[in-house]
């Protein structure tokens, strides 16, 4: 594979090549940036961009894409921090992928989920189906109380931004708030399953501040859905906000 391979496409009007082609993807998501990393993850892992390869530019990358080279910018760090790309300084400089692709954090992860005899996409799969039914009920069935309580945890969501391990304990309890809030015995205890695991695949990836101010607005749009009643409304946002999780997650793993 050419090791520029931001030479091989010389103006926007060209065809795009196969890794410039997942780039770009198909739609607009308001998930973005979640979106960006899985799409520039993914590359790398499908072996469009080889180890050693040198990336487009971050100009060039937002170009094709469609997003601002802070997105850019962000995305690349992540994986760098993640070990999957190489940023070197210098007339000869650039991003790259990494000859060694995966730490022995993120193998040490890959195995456990193998180990359980699901993937990774089944994993967030299930936990996209129990979570859009138990925001449902919360819309239909929260009191006042419940409320109060989601609002609250927000609002230290907000101020725990530069905290992660601070951050995921609250965005945790958020979600078993939701399942609390359905008013039954069963849901609650799933939902703690769920979290736990979550929990353990995101101490896998580095954190990143703008995927939890996103975060922390789609908690908040959750729920004045649940506050306003409006179950389909909730299913969106909470669909919307799994699957930035899930784009993260397989960007970064």
């Amino acid at each position: 594979m050419v090791n520029n391979l931001e030479n091989i496409i010389l103006s926007a009007s060209q065809p795009l090549n196969s890794a410039e082609a997942l780039l770009r993807g198909l739609k607009p998501t308001s998930n973005m940036f979640e979106v960006t990393v899985e799409r520039l993850g993914s590359t790398i892992k499908l072996g469009l961009y080889e180890p050693g390869d040198r990336l487009p530019t971050e100009r060039r990358i937002a170009e094709i894409m469609r997003v601002s080279r802070a997105t850019i910018r962000e995305a690349i760090r992540l994986l760098t921090e993640q070990g999957v790309l190489v940023v070197k300084r210098g007339r000869s400089g650039g991003t790259f992928v990494s000859k060694d692709l995966a730490s022995s954090k993120v193998l040490s992860m890959r195995r456990r989920i193998q180990d359980t005899g699901f993937s990774l996409s089944e994993v967030l799969d299930h936990r996209l189906v129990i979570e859009l039914g138990t925001i449902e009920l919360a819309a239909q069935r929260a009191k006042p109380a419940h409320i109060g309580e989601m609002q609250g945890l927000i609002d230290k969501m907000k101020q725990a931004s530069n905290d992660y391990s601070a951050y995921r304990q609250l965005d945790a309890q958020f979600h078993l708030a939701i399942a609390r809030a359905t008013q039954t015995n069963r849901l609650p205890i799933v939902m703690a399953d769920i979290q736990a695991e979550s929990s353990d695949l995101l101490s896998s990836v580095p954190p990143s501040n703008k995927a939890l101010f996103n975060s922390t607005d789609q908690h908040q749009d959750m729920l004045n859905s649940i506050k306003d009643g409006d179950s389909e409304l909730a299913r969106a946002i909470m669909t919307e906000h799994i699957l930035a999780t899930k784009s993260y997650l397989i960007g970064l793993l």
